[in-house]
């Protein structure tokens, strides 16, 4: 299995690593956050083993990436030196599948991504379309049709579609969005992911008829709502 290790202590990834491998698993160590969301957004892996603080973007920020992209396979596990509940309770709310406190012992990582991987291995299958509204998105198809006919999407279209697809009514930054698509942030005067979003309501026709809306959140992101058609008023006679 392929193992991805999010960690800027040489020490700590070495220490991971040599737990890991002695599993015959193949592992991957990258020790800062933007570097982990470019090696996933190019390598298949099995597994993430996850560090909080992380140089150029936090490990709760790779984590956010990570449960925006609707074609997600692997799992999650914190291992962090953050023992506060509040910080356990973040990080579950946010996606991660297991947590661990430093200092770890080999033996009890190794079992808990061993278990992950399983749990991982039993939910693959259930890489279903997501339904929303006249819209069905086929992750595994990577495609998006509207009423069973098919919509023309390039790459980054269809990453950005899938990102607000798996959070309906949740309102997704700016920044996440870009990570999602360019696997970098983007310049404020950058106009590249306005520009993606323009094209992407003209192409999905979105609107209360076809069952979504398209929302801009002032200084926040935007957000993909659930809506019903409106309904024609009848008139006595």
């Amino acid at each position: 299995m392929r193992i991805l290790v999010v960690e800027d202590d040489p020490i700590q990834a070495e220490a991971v690593s040599s737990a890991l491998n002695s599993l015959s698993h193949t592992v991957t160590i990258v020790d800062d956050g933007e570097r982990a969301v470019r090696c996933l957004g190019s390598e298949p892996v099995d597994a993430v083993v996850l560090d909080w603080h992380l140089p150029r973007m936090s490990g709760i920020e790779v984590l956010h990436w990570i449960r925006a992209r609707a074609n997600v396979k692997y799992g999650v596990l914190f291992l962090t030196s953050r023992i506060h509940e509040v910080d356990v309770v973040r990080a579950l709310d946010a996606g991660a599948d297991d947590y661990m406190v430093k200092p770890f012992r080999a033996e009890e990582l190794a079992a808990r991504v061993n278990a992950l991987l399983r749990r991982v291995a039993r939910t693959i299958a259930r890489d279903e379309p997501i339904r929303a509204g006249d819209y069905v998105l086929d992750p595994m198809e990577r495609s998006v049709r509207l009423r069973g006919s098919r919509i023309d999407l390039t790459t980054k279209e269809f990453q950005l579609v899938a990102a607000l697809f798996s959070n309906l009514g949740k309102i997704l930054s700016r920044d996440l969005l870009a990570m999602t698509a360019w696997g970098r942030e983007l310049s404020v005067e950058s106009r590249s992911l306005d520009t993606h979003i323009y094209r992407i309501r003209q192409k999905l026709k979105l609107s209360p008829e076809n069952g979504l809306r398209l929302s801009s959140i002032y200084t926040l992101g935007y957000r993909l709502d659930l809506v019903k058609a409106p309904v024609e008023s009848e008139i006595c006679t």
